[in-house]
C-alpha cells in the first residue's frame, strides 16, 4: 500500500548564503518535485536574507520567527503544529523545542548536524541533553562531526546516520578545454570570511612563490565576514594585489563559479562541503584541508589534492604544480565531476532523508 506524502518543515537559524542554507533549499526543491512532499522552510532570520529570494523563485514557502522571545515561541509553535516532520538543520533553532516538548513529540524530529563544531558550552550541552527525549533521529554530513558530537553528548542510544550532502547536478557542460583556458589560472575560495575558513593561508601560499610563478593566478574571494577587512589589507600589501579580486557575498552560482578554474578551501574544520561539491560538480578541481568530509571528496591526484591546516608551504607547493603543469585542471576537473554525480546526487540524498522521515 502507497505511503501517504508527509509534509515537512526545514527549520534554519536564517536564510543568508552558507552551505547548509543552500543545501536546505536544495533539498526542498528535490522533496516538492520528486516526491511531492509539501517542503517548506521556517527561518529565524530576516525577511530580507539574500536567500529568501531563491526560496520565492522556486515556490518554496518560508515562514518566519520575529519578535520578542514570547512572541518567536509562539510562532514556532503555531507553525510547527501544521507539518508532520520537523526537520532541524542548527542547534540554535533545536533549542526551541525545549519550549514545547510536547507538541514536538507528537511530531517526528530530525537533527541535522550540518558541521563539526564541539558545542560543548554548558548551555549547548544542557540543550542537548534535554532535546535528546524529542529528537526521533539525528544524522550528520560527516563521521567526523558524528565523532565529535558523541564525545560532548551521550546520545549512543538514539538512531543517527552520516547521510552525504548532495547538490542538483548542472544540466549544462561546465568542462572548459585546456586550450580555452584564461592566460591567468583563477583560483576561487567560497566561503564565510570568518577565522575558522582562514582564506589567508591562500594569500601566504601564493606570496611565497616566485613572482613570475605567482603572476601565473588570478585569487577571487566570494563571501564576506568579519575577516574582509584583513583579507584585503594583506592583499594590497603584497606585490600580487593586482590579481586579487573580491566579489561580496553572491548568489548566482553559475557567476561564481565561471570565475574559479581551481578552488582552494583553507578551512579549519568542514562537514562534507557544499562549495566543493558545487565546484566538482562544474569540472572544477579543489585543494583542501585535511579535514573532516574534504578527504571524502577530493582525492590526492585524482579530483586534487589535499594539504594539511594552515600548511602555506605545502599548498605553494602544491600551486607551483599546476602553475607549471596546466593540463592537470582539465584532468582533475573530469574525475572530479565524475565523482560527484555518481555519489552526490540531491534524488539519492532525497530518498535517504525520505526513509528516516517514514522510519517512525
Amino acid at each position: 500500500m502507497d505511503i501517504k506524502p508527509k509534509s515537512v518543515l526545514h527549520i534554519l537559524s536564517s536564510l543568508n548564503i552558507g552551505g547548509a542554507e543552500r543545501f536546505v533549499i536544495d533539498l526542498a526543491i528535490e522533496q516538492r518535485q520528486s516526491l511531492k512532499l509539501n517542503s517548506a522552510i521556517l527561518s529565524f532570520g530576516e525577511q530580507d536574507d539574500v536567500l529568501v529570494a531563491e526560496c520565492i523563485k522556486n515556490n518554496i514557502p518560508v515562514h518566519f520567527v520575529e519578535g520578542s522571545r514570547s512572541e518567536k515561541i509562539q510562532t514556532f509553535k503555531r507553525v510547527i503544529n501544521e507539518f508532520d516532520i520537523l526537520h532541524f538543520h542548527s542547534p540554535f533553532t533545536l533549542l526551541f523545542t525545549c519550549y514545547s516538548p510536547i507538541l514536538c513529540r507528537r511530531k517526528t524530529v530530525v537533527y541535522t548536524r550540518h558541521g563539526a563544531e564541539p558545542f560543548n558550552q554548558l548551555k549547548w550541552r544542557v540543550m542537548h541533553k534535554i532535546t535528546q527525549f524529542i529528537v526521533n533521529q539525528i544524522t550528520f554530513v560527516s563521521n567526523e562531526g558524528q565523532a565529535v558530537f558523541g564525545k560532548v553528548n551521550n546520545w549512543q542510544n538514539k538512531p543517527q546516520s552520516v547521510v552525504d550532502n548532495g547538490i542538483l547536478i548542472p544540466q549544462e557542460n561546465h568542462q572548459k578545454p585546456l586550450n580555452e583556458q584564461q592566460a591567468k589560472i583563477k583560483l576561487g575560495s567560497v566561503a564565510r570570511m570568518v577565522p575558522l575558513k582562514n582564506q589567508i593561508c591562500l594569500l601566504r601560499a601564493v606570496a611565497l612563490m616566485p613572482e613570475a610563478l605567482a603572476n601565473k593566478f588570478e585569487i577571487h574571494f566570494f563571501g564576506d565576514g568579519p575577516c574582509e577587512e584583513l583579507l584585503k589589507s594583506a592583499a594590497a600589501e603584497s606585490s600580487l594585489s593586482k590579481n586579487v579580486h573580491f566579489h561580496g557575498m553572491l548568489v548566482d552560482r553559475e557567476n561564481i563559479y565561471k570565475h574559479i578554474d581551481v578552488m582552494v578551501v583553507t578551512s579549519e574544520m568542514e562537514g562534507l562541503s557544499i562549495a566543493i561539491l558545487e565546484a566538482m560538480a562544474r569540472h572544477i578541481p579543489v585543494l583542501a584541508t585535511n579535514v573532516g568530509g574534504n578527504p571524502r571528496l577530493v582525492q590526492s591526484d585524482v579530483t586534487g589534492q589535499l594539504f594539511n591546516y594552515d600548511d602555506d608551504t605545502k599548498l605553494s607547493r602544491l600551486l607551483t604544480e599546476i602553475a607549471e603543469a596546466p593540463q592537470l585542471i582539465e584532468k582533475w576537473g573530469n574525475e572530479a565531476y565524475q565523482l560527484v554525480v555518481q555519489n552526490y546526487s540531491l534524488e539519492t540524498v532525497a530518498q535517504k532523508y525520505m526513509k528516516l522521515y517514514l522510519a517512525d
